[in-house]
């Protein structure tokens, strides 16, 4: 069956840029904090976790990696999906040609909170659950051209009655990550990142969990994990070099967390290579 939407996944390593040739219609989003570099021609174009990149069909964009490395996805829109998104919202102003029209643009647009959500889920459910086409899939498809469609609007559009609301963090957060993302592999302590924070021990770990969802050494625990990841599809390590890397005393306990967070054990990783080309 054809994919309405196609997906790569991209691991982007420091200093081996990525070079991706983009055939269709396609948005790129980094999965992480951490920011990436998108050089397209003479533009270069910092993506990070407020921003989501269109990339018209047919461009040539080089990623470079700003931290330790990084994960991406593109998505690519078929004409089909298209299609369905201006059936659906035709009388919100999504028409099929004015969908087509901002899709020729490359526009850094600034990322929602539900597209935050959206495009987590959909990839979750395309690379963990291995889902193509079921209702979930489809409805995440519709839900995230629909969003990108409302967000060229709302540009477009002065007086627009809809406003984005940014993926934003509170000021001890957005410190706190900084400082976590510039020293993922140092040991740091709660007291440690509370005072380049900031704020108290408790109202940081409180503010963690708000909007988070987690605590800071869970937070800390599962980047480190995310990095052994890109590592791993690198190829270039092995599974006891890159436990070492990301913090683990043995690759015993490495291998549980890994296990405990993706689903499957390192050593399935270890021969993928990074996703050279997009959908």
């Amino acid at each position: 069956m054809k994919e309405r939407v196609t997906l790569a996944a991209v691991g982007v390593l420091p200093r081996e840029p990525v070079v991706l040739r983009v055939p269709r219609p396609s948005i790129l989003v980094s999965l992480e904090t951490a920011s990436i570099e998108a050089a397209i021609g003479t533009s270069r174009i910092v993506v990070d976790r407020t921003g989501i990149l269109v990339l018209p069909r047919r461009t040539s964009v080089t990623l470079r990696s700003r931290r330790p490395a990084s994960r991406s996805v593109v998505l690519g829109f078929e004409p089909e999906v298209i299609a369905a998104v201006a059936r659906s919202y035709k009388k919100l102003g999504l028409e099929e040609k004015k969908l087509e029209t901002w899709l020729l643009r490359l526009e850094l647009l600034p990322r929602t909170v539900w597209v935050h959500e959206i495009v987590h889920r959909y990839v979750f459910e395309r690379t963990v659950l291995g889902e193509h086409a079921n209702l979930a899939t489809k409805f995440l498809e519709i839900e995230i051209l629909k969003e990108v469609g409302f967000l060229f609007r709302d540009r477009d559009s002065e007086g627009a009655d809809r406003a984005s609301k940014e993926q934003r963090y509170s000021a001890p957060i957005e410190r706190a990550l900084a400082f976590i993302e510039a020293n993922l592999f140092e040991p740091c302590g709660m007291k440690e990142l509370a005072r380049r924070s900031g704020a108290s021990e408790s109202t940081l770990l409180r503010s963690f969990r708000r909007e988070l969802g987690s605590g800071p050494g869970e937070y800390w625990r599962s980047r480190r994990l995310d990095e052994s990841l890109v590592l791993l599809r690198s190829g270039r390590w092995s599974v006891a070099e890159i436990a070492t890397r990301v913090g683990y005393e043995n690759p015993t306990s490495f291998g549980y967390a890994f296990r405990q967070r993706f689903g499957s054990p390192p050593s399935e990783f270890v021969h993928e290579r990074p996703t050279k080309r997009a959908p």
